[in-house]
């Protein structure tokens, strides 16, 4: 039943006979009514008998396929997506799919290939190549013991899910359990009984017990559930099929949508009820959660303007009105679908998603607040609450220790079971650098061979060995750098780095390492931001022969890492540039080299800088005689430097600008002009066309801080004031 709720489209129609007998067509065009309807469980009839009859072809076995996969039936949309994706014109997505199925079935080494052949097929720029299935159902099982997991003693065996408190001692759920007598109305879309709203009590040991309907009107002949209650527990917010006053509403294409609704205890049942503002026909809207304070109201939508499937939103109490609807964002919602929000006493958020990376199926994540509306990227809250199936619709108490939740897992009672937990550790989130160890020659992964984890200096931290795929795999925390390296006999070691300081948004990092043949020359090196943590990805190297002028260009990995083989005997310019950054070029010589490493961050500092116009940057080493405008050695060395940037940059236009401090008086601005022209001269000599200098003498104009005429200062203020600096005033593109 989750699959249905998940998706948010359910159709109402009454189980009858199927059409005649006679040859498939028939049957195709039956499942082909029943599918564009969404009544998928009758349409797996239909399209099956077509089979039988010999119609396996590829309209039927895709049909097949996306029917069991969204009917949950993760083992037969394996079967036929396996033959799906054998097409000559089969569709990304249909790779996709089949990912997804081989995931819920546990197969994650085969998800992974699949996933990774979906990820290449749709590509874009800066979009991952890999998906680290495997890496991340590792990363997800390696603590199962943070919980203790039993089923609950209300299950049956129809479909049971979607706990939601009702005071300290009682939680409303859904159930299939309550069969209509007379005419047996059953789902179309799973060929289950309708959903009603229950009430159960939570017993001193954490299970549920004295599972009755809920009194009242709320319950109808459509689907009800899943509910919130508030912090009072007498008013409730719940889930129906669009039906209101004894009327069904159905959107243009015939399908009952979802529909958010809201009811008031009255002594002993419930009743009142109330439309909630955004109910639409055409779109649907479910899965309510308020939040504790009942000033927000979460729930869920497949309305336009999402980021695909279904997506969380929230809307903010107005003085007894809810404001508009507002997305979540990327942070929580995906290109596929998210479910069951429930916000904790700590205001953390937690939700359902197949979206985000997991074990299979829907996974529960956890998504802390951090005030202002805003949450932080989500944690998979790992086994043995996620599993290969469906687990969704987490609540926990405001102790957070103890909750419920449902799952479609192997070995319940029935179809979806609400399960109760014990959470006996805080969640933490854990990371990963992962990566495959490839001879170079032959691209064949290197199995059983050393890894080792360093940390930016070269101090060593961890080692493993490489799996039967040549797959490593290490532990890394936030905010830090690494290196990566493994080594080989006849090999150069290989080295990659990581920087972990926006980790949280992928948990699991990949770099692939190279081992290339101990012969011939190599120029390896490494761009970093400068001030600030991480590398450069997307710099291009380009390596010019000076000799011959045949040049050749290179990109840096994610890891700002750039490796290029080199011919011997010979002299080079290296010129490293990506938009938005100043450009260095580098002098290289191979001259009376036959083999071996050069590493040019041996030679230069590879930090990167970014061009900001308009940001002085200052001249730290440019000092002045009192009184003088001549320039001495080492401020020369340093506008040597600013010479080279602006050679090898020669869009940019900068501003020379001088400044004093304020025992100078107002008349330094002429010395600080002479000197501003002394080092504008300095530079013209060096290359640097006029027309791309400006020099400003400020004097004591601009003061950087409180340090006015007749002010009292240390040296240390004044020399803050006393200072020399560039200003980038644009750039001309290339």
């Amino acid at each position: 039943m989750v699959r249905a709720l998940v998706l948010l489209s359910l159709t109402l129609l009454l189980l009858h006979p199927a059409a005649a007998q006679g040859n498939a067509d028939p049957y195709i065009k039956e499942a082909d009514r029943y599918f564009e309807q969404m009544a998928y469980a009758r349409a797996i009839e239909a399209y099956k008998t077509a089979t039988e009859l010999g119609a396996v072809n590829e309209h039927v076995t895709k049909r097949l396929a996306e029917c069991y996969m969204r009917t949950g039936q993760s083992d037969q949309a394996e079967k036929w997506y396996a033959m799906v994706v054998k097409f000559l014109n089969r569709e990304p997505q249909e790779m996709y799919h089949y990912a997804e199925a081989l995931k819920s079935n546990g197969k994650y080494v085969e998800a992974e290939e699949w996933m990774d052949r979906y990820l290449a097929a749709t590509a874009t720029e800066g979009s991952p190549l890999r998906s680290n299935i495997n890496g991340f159902a590792r990363n997800f099982m390696a603590t199962p013991d943070r919980f203790i997991v039993r089923p609950t003693g209300i299950n049956t065996a129809f479909s049971d899910f979607g706990t939601a408190w009702l005071g300290n001692d009682r939680v409303i759920f859904s159930s299939a359990r309550n069969i209509t007598t007379g005419i047996e109305r059953r789902a179309a879309w799973n060929d289950q009984p309708f959903l009603d709203l229950f009430v159960a009590d939570v017993t001193p040991n954490g299970d549920l017990a004295n599972a009755r309907a809920l009194e009242g009107s709320v319950n109808t002949k459509l689907h009800e559930g899943p509910a919130t209650a508030s912090a009072s527990g007498d008013v409730i917010w719940f889930t129906r099929n669009n039906y209101y006053g004894g009327r069904s509403q159905k959107s243009s294409g015939g399908i009952s949508r979802l529909a958010i609704y809201k009811a008031y205890a009255q002594d002993g049942s419930w009743g009142r009820v109330e439309q909630f503002l955004y109910n639409n026909s055409e779109i649907s809207v479910g899965h309510p959660a308020l939040s504790n304070d009942g000033k927000r109201l979460f729930f869920v939508s497949d309305m336009p303007g999402g980021y695909g499937g279904t997506d969380i939103y929230m809307c903010i109490d107005q003085g007894g009105q809810w404001g508009e609807p507002v997305n979540l964002g990327s942070i929580i919602n995906t290109p596929q679908n998210e479910a069951f929000p429930f916000i904790g006493s700590d205001g953390t958020l937690y939700f359902s998603s197949n979206g985000h990376p997991g074990l299979g199926g829907m996974d529960i994540l956890a998504a802390s607040y951090l005030g202002l509306d805003e949450f932080a990227p989500p944690m998979n809250v790992g086994a043995p609450v996620n599993g290969t199936h469906d687990d969704f619709a987490f609540i926990i108490d405001k102790a957070g220790r103890r909750g419920f939740f449902s799952s479609n897992r192997e070995g319940g009672a029935g179809d979806d079971d609400i399960y109760a937990f014990e959470m006996l550790a805080p969640l933490e989130q854990s990371f990963l650098v992962t990566g495959t160890v490839i001879d170079d020659d032959t691209g064949s992964p290197l199995f059983d061979l050393e890894v080792k984890l360093l940390d930016k200096n070269g101090a060593l931290l961890a080692t493993t060995m490489t799996d039967s795929r040549g797959e490593y795999t290490f532990p890394v925390e936030k905010n830090r750098e690494y290196q990566v390296r493994a080594e080989m006999k006849g090999r150069y070691p290989g080295v990659q780095h990581v920087s972990t300081d926006r980790i949280e948004m992928q948990q699991i990092l990949s770099r692939d390492i190279h081992l290339v043949a101990s012969a011939g020359i190599w120029l390896r090196g490494t761009i970093r931001q400068r001030d600030v943590p991480g590398f450069v990805e997307g710099v291009t190297v380009t390596v010019v022969n000076l000799s011959s002028f045949f040049s050749e260009s290179f990109q840096t990995g994610e890891g700002g890492d750039f490796s290029i083989r080199m011919q011997s005997n010979e002299e080079f310019e290296v010129l490293l540039e990506k938009p938005g950054y100043y450009s260095m070029s580098i002098p290289v010589s191979t001259i009376g080299m036959r083999e071996g490493i050069i590493d040019l961050n041996e030679v230069r500092d590879l930090s990167f800088e970014p061009m900001l116009i308009g940001s002085p940057v200052p001249l730290k080493y440019v000092r002045w005689a009192r009184n003088d405008a001549k320039l001495d050695p080492v401020a020369r060395t340093e506008l040597d430097g600013l010479a080279e940037r602006m050679n090898v940059n020669p869009g940019i236009k900068v501003e020379i600008g001088v400044h004093s401090d304020s025992r100078d008086g107002a008349e330094s601005a002429k010395l600080d002009q002479r000197r501003a022209d002394a080092i504008v001269e300095y530079l013209a000599g060096k290359g640097v066309a006029r027309d791309r200098l400006v020099a400003k003498g400020y004097g004591i104009s601009k003061l950087k801080n409180h340090c006015a005429p007749g002010v009292t200062c240390s040296e240390e203020e004044h020399a803050a004031n006393r200072r020399v600096e560039y200003t980038v005033l644009s750039i001309t593109p290339p």
